[in-house]
């Protein structure tokens, strides 16, 4: 992976949990990474914060990652739950919890041993003894990921298709399925958490309504646009009440990952705040490298005896995309399969969405197994 730069953002001053900043700030030095003084030169933010009492940095740039570094200097009853909350706070990519064995620096000065808790925002969670290499391995891949979720609209989606498509029908139909299924998470309460400037600063910045999980898509081939335009579900959305055409479900026409960008027809009256899910660039991967798949379903829940991937990349990234697509040509038939995305959930392939839910509805296991 090529150097990046980093800034280091702080507020406060906590000895203990700086102390344990340092050395991964030395960590990230000594693998050739550079700190800057400019955040806006910054590929990824370091947000030196408090757990009670969480700060946000405010980034210019969807592109820049923040990492939110705070100590758990007393114990939590449900340590995963403050630390999901404090990576939504402030709202971060990625939430690092330092748990001390001990509850002060030793009389020489040393650090005492510890555990550190990754959270992301697909609520991954997992902890490991603190050491400055195996942070530095594990963040790395997900603050060096590159991001293709911007949207580009075009007003060209033909008229016969402005208000219903059946393959449309079958992804409204569906999303009722997986609510009923009980692995489709409601929106994440924002409200609980943000006031209503960061809450508004949040949806500008990621272009979203909300906090949902899970998404389906399916092929169509719309006259006119080429043959392997799919929909999919919009960002932010309860899946289980799928409305409009360019709203609640919108259809891809295709993704330029150098520019980072998923190309979206649309009607004329289109919601200009909508986004297709961030996962597109996944779906269009996969579309393109297997034609026979005809639909896609991702959801936050597990199955036994699946091939998985290594690193848990964010969603919405080039990386992940590349390592679902690798890992499916692993698979015996990658046009009907299924693999796990590490700390994450699932990504199931079929010819249709019918076919998917008849091989996979007895298998879901809500419970995501989280491993380091």
């Amino acid at each position: 992976m090529q150097s990046l730069t980093f800034y280091v953002h702080q507020t406060d001053s906590q000895p203990l949990r700086d102390a344990y900043a340092a050395q991964m700030i030395e960590q990230l030095q000594r693998n050739g990474h550079r700190r800057v003084s400019d955040p806006h030169q910054a590929r990824f933010v370091l947000n030196l914060t408090d757990i009670q009492s969480p700060g946000i940095f405010r980034r210019n740039s969807r592109a820049i990652f923040v990492v939110s570094l705070v100590l758990a200097s007393q114990p939590y009853s449900n340590l995963q739950a403050v630390c999901y909350q404090t990576l939504v706070r402030t709202l971060a990519n990625l939430c690092l919890c330092v748990v001390p064995d001990a509850p002060d620096l030793n009389p020489d000065r040393s650090l005492p041993s510890a555990h550190i808790y990754f959270t992301t925002p697909e609520a991954g969670y997992y902890g490991l003894p603190f050491h400055p290499e195996q942070v530095f391995r594990r963040m790395l891949p997900i603050v060096g990921a590159r991001f293709a979720i911007e949207n580009s609209f075009s007003v060209d989606l033909p008229r016969a298709y402005w208000h219903h498509s059946a393959v449309v029908e079958q992804i409204r139909h569906y999303g009722k399925v997986l609510d009923e299924l009980g692995v489709l998470p409601a929106p994440f309460p924002l409200q609980k958490f943000l006031n209503p400037d960061d809450i508004t600063h949040l949806y500008q910045l990621f272009q979203v309504k909300g906090l949902s999980y899970g998404n389906l898509s399916a092929r169509e081939a719309i006259p006119g646009l080429g043959g392997s335009t799919f929909w999919m579900t919009a960002r932010g959305i309860n899946k289980a009440q799928i409305g409009q055409i360019g709203q609640e479900v919108l259809l891809v026409k295709g993704v330029d990952e150098l520019r980072g960008v998923v190309m979206v027809s649309v009607p004329p009256d289109y919601d200009p705040r909508a986004r297709v899910s961030v996962d597109a660039v996944e779906h269009a991967l996969i579309y393109r490298t297997f034609p026979a798949v005809g639909a896609i379903v991702h959801v936050h829940a597990w199955m036994k005896d699946i091939l998985c991937t290594r690193q848990n990349f964010p969603c919405g990234t080039v990386e992940l995309a590349r390592e679902v697509v690798n890992l499916l040509q692993q698979t015996p038939d990658p046009n009907r399969a299924v693999v796990g995305l590490k700390n994450h959930g699932i990504t199931i392939t079929g010819p249709n969405l019918k076919d998917i839910f008849h091989r996979i509805s007895h298998r879901l296991i809500r419970q995501i197994p989280m491993v380091a």
